[in-house]
C-alpha cells in the first residue's frame, strides 16, 4: 500500500528483518535502519521525498513519489522498510514502500 505507515506497537517483539546488504534484489523484504539523510527532489515530473537509511552493514535509498514530508520520520529516526528492493549502481532503493517507525533507544 502506498506510503502505509505502521507504528510498533509491542517494542518488546522485534520484527523480522534482514540487514540492507542482504537485502534480496526484486524480492519482497523488510530492512531496519536509522535516517541519515532527507531531501525533496522536485523535477518536471512529481515531486519526490528521498530519504537515505543506514545500519552496520550499508545503506539503501527509500523513496516516495508525490510527498514532501511523511510525519514522524527525520533524520536520527529508526524505521523499518517494508518493500522491494530495486538494485541500483548506487544501493538498494525502495520505491513507495511500507514502512513502520521505530521507539527510540
Amino acid at each position: 500500500m502506498f506510503g502505509r505507515k505502521r507504528d510498533a506497537d509491542r517494542p518488546d517483539v522485534e520484527p523480522q528483518f534482514v540487514r540492507i546488504a542482504d537485502a534480496p534484489p526484486r524480492c519482497n523484504t523488510t530492512v531496519r535502519g536509522i535516517v541519515v539523510g532527507m531531501r525533496t527532489q522536485p523535477g518536471d515530473g512529481p515531486v519526490k521525498l528521498e530519504i537515505t537509511i543506514e545500519d552496520p552493514s550499508g545503506t539503501a535509498m527509500v523513496v516516495w513519489t508525490g510527498r514532501r514530508s511523511i510525519g514522524g520520520i527525520g533524520l536520527g529516526r529508526r524505521l523499518l522498510v517494508h518493500g522491494v528492493a530495486c538494485p541500483t549502481a548506487r544501493g538498494a532503493v525502495f520505491m513507495n514502500p511500507a514502512y513502520t517507525l521505530l521507539p527510540a533507544r
